[in-house]
């Protein structure tokens, strides 16, 4: 897995959500879709071939999370081997489609069978590639979901934006790797809730409930109002081993 973006809406110091897994065949699929033409960046820096990108899975429709697509499906058209499925929610699919076309009207028609889309429901297994994934609900301000991810006889699992929920632990249950958010420190747990989200020490109690392997913090605030070492120490004192937090452009197996 390389995440290619780790940073919440406002964090000008990192990109925003986007994260990439290796597919057999050299093939790939992301998660989430970042906040604009800097996911064609990322995916240069971490020499992502287009080409090679044959789905998409978007948690929801909030624009750190999907901003990307428009850029990513207009270099899309430039590459004739290329072929994409975005998948997602119902409503997230609607939002996906009517942002696609106030911004730039017939991109869909400029793809053409290259474009595929794929309605998710939470719960049920999705095949891509050599991977399983399985989406299931969070507790996000929007319909949002994470997804556990299963291949090749590992997995992990990625909390998207959520607030506290049982759903996590139960999709995390022995996971070897738990990416999680984190808004910021136990003492501003009432604001990360009120936006939908959740504390570095819940993270940690999350990943201790589930019994992961590892545990690495994502979504993060710009340093300024988040230090990222302190969020790692108060997730690992919840956790009871040591935690990551993750940059940009950092790779992790499962």
């Amino acid at each position: 897995m390389i995440l290619l973006g780790t940073g919440d809406p406002l964090n000008e110091e990192r990109a925003q959500s986007c994260l990439a897994v290796p597919l057999a065949g050299n093939e790939t699929m992301l998660v989430d879709a970042s906040s604009g033409t800097v996911i064609l960046r990322q995916l240069r820096d971490a020499r992502i071939a287009l080409e090679g990108i044959r789905h998409l899975f978007v948690t929801h429709r909030h624009f750190d999370h999907v901003d990307g697509l428009a850029p990513l499906l207009i270099a899309l058209t430039a590459v004739p081997e290329a072929s994409i499925t975005v998948h997602a929610t119902s409503a997230t699919l609607g939002s996906l489609r009517e942002l696609l076309a106030l911004t730039i009207p017939g991109v869909e028609d400029w793809l053409g069978e290259k474009l595929l889309w794929h309605e998710l429901s939470p719960g049920q297994h999705v095949q891509a590639g050599d991977a399983e994934l399985t989406p299931f609900e969070v507790d996000h301000s929007i319909e949002c979901v994470g997804f556990r991810v299963d291949q090749n006889g590992t997995a992990m699992t990625f909390a998207a934006d959520t607030r506290p929920c049982e759903n996590v632990v139960r999709y995390a249950k022995g996971v070897d790797l738990l990416l999680h958010e984190a808004y910021g420190l136990e003492s501003g747990a009432e604001q990360a809730h009120t936006f939908g989200h959740s504390t570095a020490a819940e993270a940690g109690r999350a990943a201790r409930e589930a019994g992961v392997g590892r545990l690495v913090l994502t979504h993060l605030r710009a340093s300024r109002y988040a230090d990222p070492d302190g969020l790692a120490a108060e997730a690992a004192t919840a956790f009871g081993k040591q935690v990551t937090v993750a940059r940009d452009l950092d790779a992790y197996g499962f």
